[in-house]
């Protein structure tokens, strides 16, 4: 049920609560990692629990926001491949997203940060960011 007035963002947002609830998320392989139980995605020492959206760096539990673990979830899914910055803001935000693409860097730079360092997520001038191993660069 949506109350009159409605904007098209907040009907939108309602709907796909509606079809995550639906619809169980595949899981997520993490190639290079040590693979994937269902939907517990180990990458190094990285873990990741997608179902309750949980992060372990190293056995210590990793506390991120929403977007935080939205955007490491979409670096994750194509470990390795480089991600565009537009790609990123419309999976991770809005299709149409119109504001900053510093948003992303601030998101990015707060994730490396609670990741333990600038090693995990590697920045690709010009062109957007991957997520590798450290000892893979």
């Amino acid at each position: 049920y949506l109350v009159k007035p409605y904007s098209m963002r907040e009907l939108l947002a309602r709907i796909g609560a509606v079809a995550r609830r639906v619809h169980a998320p595949a899981a997520v392989q993490a190639p290079g990692g040590s693979g994937s139980v269902g939907e517990l995605c180990a990458f190094g020492s990285l873990l990741v629990d997608m179902r309750t959206r949980q992060v372990q760096m190293g056995g210590a539990l990793v506390h991120l926001t929403r977007r935080e673990f939205d955007l490491l979830a979409a670096l994750l899914a194509d470990a390795g491949a480089v991600r565009g910055r537009e790609e990123l803001i419309s999976e991770v935000w809005d299709p149409n997203w119109h504001g900053s693409t510093r948003t992303l860097d601030v998101h990015i730079g707060s994730l490396r940060s609670k990741l333990g360092g600038r090693e995990w997520i590697q920045s690709v001038r010009g062109v957007g960011f991957r997520l590798v191993l450290p000892d893979q660069q």
